[in-house]
């Protein structure tokens, strides 16, 4: 969980490099976004706005909360699979927010020259998050007829 004055913790920067590792599939490990070093980058981008600054920040707090990695030790901890499965709750439980910075990350991700060239769509097999719609609710926009309530 970030500090009181936002800055992240150090288990907080662990969690996110793998959160990066496994949110953008790459070729090999040593393409990895997390382990090219995006995650300041991806921070510093998270923060220019206040709208993906509070998404990043309670992106940080969902996967701090997780209950598997409390259990075994930090997200760090768990397997690949069992990351996906922490991930996959995350964004099921906040998809506007995952989506915002999972949008982010790729941004800074495919804008380096060390990594490939952006793919023109992310509905592929080797993609595994980004697929949950998030819908506003329709709301009625319909003028309502006021009632007199006063008695004659």
């Amino acid at each position: 969980m970030p500090n009181q004055d936002g800055s992240l913790t150090g288990s907080d920067k662990v969690t996110l490099v793998q959160m990066l590792n496994r949110i953008i599939p790459s070729e090999s490990p040593e393409m990895a976004a997390g382990t090219l070093g995006m995650l300041d980058p991806v921070q510093e981008r998270a923060n220019a706005k206040q709208d993906t600054r509070s998404n990043f920040i309670r992106i940080v707090d969902a996967l701090s909360l997780d209950m598997m990695a409390q259990a075994v030790g930090g997200f760090a901890a768990l397997t690949d699979e069992e990351q996906i499965a922490s991930l996959k709750i995350v964004e099921n439980t906040l998809p506007s927010e995952f989506n915002s910075i999972l949008a982010l990350a790729r941004d800074v991700y495919y804008e380096d020259e060390r990594t490939p060239k952006r793919p023109k769509s992310f509905d592929t097999e080797t993609e595994i998050f980004g697929k949950v719609e998030t819908e506003e609710p329709a709301v009625d926009k319909t003028p309502r007829k006021r009632r007199n309530r006063r008695s004659k």
